[in-house]
């Protein structure tokens, strides 16, 4: 019986642990991680393992994390091993099937990019269907420009900004059909000076932008910046492990998010609550 919700059938160890490896006191990682926001989300208090901002829930199988298992095993007439194992995955599984959240991207393309769109889709779908947000295709378009679009826009040059009042980037956010204020507007150009990505854009028109040559997480990334809006602190995580980290976006593993960023993620209203 494979899993199928989105908050854990990208993991490796938990798809092991739904076969019989089970994950005990001890371990540690994205797995752990995500069992642990999991039980959060149930009602389970963790405050030992997030007490960390910068990785929180800390992915650390300790005794809390334990405990936490147990009662909810308990609580779910399981076997009450304190590990995560073939039954407790199963039955997290089934209470996980349906997201929450949902997050409309139309996509806006200038240039083709090194990374597939696919690509660019399914791990922005990833990082997110971890924590119930639903990533959802609205639109794609290839943008068709003038001669002297074309030149405006093989590379932006104005700085990055939160708030876009004119230049490049308000220019270049209002090519395409309209998209609606709740949705968020993914731009992919070229070049960007003196970065891969931007999450500034014009008031009540939410969008960002990517350049061509950025990682496959690099529109995940961007979206998130839109999500937590520039009052959420700190704008980019420490923690290398963290979706929102600076640099390069080069990531050995799938990134994640900390609770915190996802309690703001669900409040913006671009994250709209499925019901």
């Amino acid at each position: 019986m494979a899993l199928t919700s989105p908050r854990f059938y990208s993991t490796k160890l938990l798809v092991e642990a739904e076969a019989g490896a089970a994950l005990r006191e001890g371990r540690s990682g994205r797995a752990v991680h995500l069992v642990q926001m999991a039980l959060i989300d149930l009602g389970y208090a963790m405050p030992g393992s997030t007490k960390n901002p910068n990785y929180s829930p800390d992915g650390i199988f300790g005794s809390e994390t334990k405990q936490k298992l147990i009662d909810f095993q308990k609580a779910n007439k399981l076997p009450q091993t304190g590990a995560i194992d073939r039954a407790t995955i199963r039955a997290l599984d089934a209470l996980f099937q349906k997201p929450t959240h949902r997050v409309r991207l139309h996509f806006r393309s200038l240039a083709d990019t090194n990374v597939p769109f696919a690509r660019h889709l399914a791990d922005a779908e990833i990082v997110y269907g971890q924590y119930g947000i639903k990533i959802e295709f609205a639109s794609g378009m290839s943008l068709a420009l003038t001669a002297a679009q074309q030149t405006m826009f093989d590379k932006i040059d104005d700085s990055c900004q939160w708030d876009i009042t004119g230049g490049e980037y308000k220019e270049l956010h209002q090519l395409g059909s309209p998209v609606p204020e709740t949705d968020i507007a993914v731009y992919y150009v070229r070049e960007l000076a003196g970065a891969g990505g931007c999450g500034g854009h014009v008031a009540n028109r939410p969008a960002c932008t990517v350049a061509s040559a950025t990682t496959r997480w690099a529109t995940a990334h961007e979206v998130g910046h839109v999500l937590l809006t520039s009052k959420f602190v700190p704008v980019h995580s420490p923690e290398r492990r963290n979706l929102m980290m600076p640099d390069v976006l080069y990531f050995t593993a799938t990134p994640v998010l900390t609770d915190r960023q996802v309690a703001q993620i669900k409040l913006s209203p671009l994250c709209s609550r499925i019901t």
